[in-house]
């Protein structure tokens, strides 16, 4: 039999739910995540690794595809082309093809069941509100969590989080892995940092709890009007760069003269067009102006209200596609 052996680059479609079946990938190394797509999400339905086989119950049934397999590491398959494969099925003893059609018939029917189940969890987790709002009770347990928590070590006040995430889902009544997606973007996105500890594993260091709290009704807020209103993309670097200029002239308490502001820019961003930067940062409100006229007029910096404002809008996006992140991308609390 005709096989041929492929390496699959991570994030490769290997089988794409609708399309006809051109054979059949035993998987020889690494791993691929099945999934289907419903009103535009994804709908994890688990992983196969090596030994496994993708296509078969499609070669049995002559159906098309009903589910999506895409890599989730580099990986080897072997593959077998149609081709090669239907001459020993149209040999088949007609008994064998009978138990052959019956096990077809049982890998559909639990296949759909499992799809049914994974809709129907979906359907249940909107049904009680949005990833917004369970990112803002998870932040607001996080902070009663911290104020209740603290240990006294090595003259630094730690807080563990071992427990955390298994008493905040019985608490929230949510996944362990769902809010541990959430929980991971709190640390990816600068709301808290997390460490390991020898003695007592993974733990918070030094929260700030007022900022996890303003960030908790934050993400209320945005559960009720939606992410309008955010920072552009393209502005992220500017702002950047701002918070930048504010830390090297600390002397200056965020009061610039603004006939020298659009100089500043253009230094800090290496750009040369620092005059029209500064026309939309005060169109955005991003920074703001005060004089009496323009020989005296400054330019207002808040950095400290920038970055709280950059840190909550990039987790209140990363919450926004929660669906797309996997357990394994981010650093868990465990």
């Amino acid at each position: 039999m005709k096989n041929a052996s492929i390496v699959l680059s991570p994030k490769t479609i290997v089988v794409q739910e609708g399309d006809e079946t051109k054979g059949i990938y035993v998987i020889q190394e690494g791993k691929l995540e099945l999934f289907k797509t419903i009103e535009g999400h994804e709908i994890p339905l688990g992983e196969i690794a090596r030994g496994q086989i993708i296509g078969l119950s499609t070669l049995l049934s002559k159906e098309r595809h009903v589910v999506t397999a895409r890599t989730v590491v580099q990986t080897v398959a072997l593959f077998y082309p149609l081709e090669a494969i239907n001459p020993y099925f149209n040999e088949v003893n007609p008994i064998i093809n009978i138990f052959i059609k019956s096990a077809t018939e049982r890998i559909k029917f639990f296949s759909q069941q499992l799809i049914e189940v994974r809709v129907n969890e979906k359907k249940l987790i909107k049904s009680t509100g949005s990833p917004h709002q369970h990112g803002s009770q998870l932040a607001y347990l996080l902070a009663a969590f911290i104020r209740q928590g603290t240990i006294e070590h090595d003259e630094n006040k730690i807080y563990p989080l071992k427990s955390f995430l298994v008493n905040g889902e019985l608490i929230l009544n949510k996944k362990f892995d769902y809010l541990e997606k959430i929980f991971n973007l709190y640390s990816s996105g600068g709301l808290i940092k997390t460490i390991f500890d020898k003695k007592y594993g993974n733990i918070i260091l030094s929260p700030n709890v007022q900022l996890i709290e303003d960030f908790a009704l934050f993400s209320a807020n945005i559960a009720k009007k939606g992410l309008t209103g955010f920072i552009p993309i393209k502005c992220h670097k500017w702002v950047s760069g701002l918070i930048r200029i504010h830390k090297r002239f600390k002397e200056k308490s965020g009061s610039f003269m603004k006939v020298d502001f659009a100089n500043l820019i253009n230094r800090e961003l290496g750009r040369e067009d620092g005059d029209d930067i500064l026309v939309q940062l005060l169109s955005l409100k991003l920074l703001s102006e005060k004089g009496a006229d323009q020989a005296s007029m400054r330019i207002i910096l808040n950095a400290p209200m920038l970055q709280k404002r950059v840190i909550f809008e990039s987790i209140s996006l990363g919450i926004n596609d929660i669906d797309k992140i996997k357990p394994d991308e981010k650093k868990t609390v465990a």
